[in-house]
């Protein structure tokens, strides 16, 4: 049986919980929110006993903790998890900066434990068989990736940052699919540090071009992606379909689920890392992910 601490009790963090409440051999042993009446509720709900006073009393008895809080939280709390000896698990963004990334790989290594940032777009359904068809030469090579999404925010008492959150998931996702992204121009609304929305131009490996567009400002949400290969092209929004005029490709399903699975996914094989499996995205990934958003910062601060 393997412990688990959740540190954070919004949304997210409740599909964390209820996924890994489904998993055997899994143990929710604590959650912990400044916020202890909406910790006790939470606990409530997913049937965790201990609302942790502190982090620290929250990671007692936990072997992994998964933090699930406001992004300006997440470097501060992955340290102390680290710190305590726990295996830890962190929402993208993990942090700030490159420099945060590799302080949090040292703190992982001193104390013999396994870190993990949550990569999820890589575990979504529409873009894992991309992949898979990227890999296997289907696509053929990359010509061209626009991505646009148009995010609705949920009420929340803290603000996100366009370039740091959600433009680092497509960013991503281009490393893991081509293994490289040369930033070449950003431009963010109202600026780098309080980014609400931001349009990002690279170049691929193959020469390809690149585009990013992110907005929280919009009030009509719309997500699309399209991926010009040589031989086919296919257009999804990461959750409910994949249309390409390669018929092996075509996908429909349900939004929600399609996330709630690869959240499930991500979860599932970063505990069989914490118990020995290789199977875990490397943190050296993350680290990269940070540099090249740094990158990308600093084109837009020029």
């Amino acid at each position: 049986m393997i412990k688990v601490a959740i540190i954070g009790c919004g949304a997210v963090g409740s599909i964390h919980a209820a996924k890994l409440r489904e998993e055997p051999g899994v143990e929710l042993v604590a959650v912990y929110s400044p916020n202890t009446q909406k910790a006790a509720a939470f606990a409530a709900a997913h049937g965790i006993r201990r609302v942790g006073e502190s982090m620290a009393d929250a990671l007692v008895q936990a072997e992994v903790a998964m933090i699930c809080s406001p992004s300006d939280l997440h470097f501060k709390q992955a340290s102390e998890c680290l710190e305590a000896g726990v295996h830890t698990l962190v929402e993208l963004p993990p942090c700030a900066a490159a420099s945060q990334a590799e302080v949090l790989a040292n703190l992982a290594r001193k104390h013999g434990v396994r870190l993990g940032c949550a990569h999820t777009s890589r575990y979504l359904l529409p873009y894992v068989r991309l992949k898979e068809n990227l890999q296997n030469g289907a696509l053929g090579e990359l010509q061209e990736v626009n991505y646009l999404r148009h995010h609705q925010l949920r009420a929340r008492s803290w603000s996100d940052n366009a370039l740091l959150h959600h433009a680092a998931h497509p960013i991503d996702l281009l490393l893991y699919w081509c293994g490289g992204l040369e930033p070449k121009a950003c431009i963010a609304q109202p600026g780098v540090a309080t980014a609400q929305a931001v349009s990002l131009l690279g170049e691929l490996p193959t020469g390809g071009l690149a585009t990013i567009s992110v907005s929280y400002q919009s009030r009509l949400p719309h997500t699309r992606v399209l991926i010009v290969g040589k031989k086919h092209t296919a257009e999804t929004d990461g959750f409910t379909y994949v249309r390409s005029d390669l018929a092996e490709l075509q996908f429909q399903g349900n939004e929600q689920m399609v996330y709630e699975q690869a959240i499930r996914d991500q979860d599932a094989q970063f505990l069989h890392a914490c118990q020995g499996a290789n199977t875990y995205v490397a943190w050296e990934e993350t680290i990269r992910l940070m540099r090249t958003v740094n990158r990308c910062q600093a084109l837009g601060t020029d």
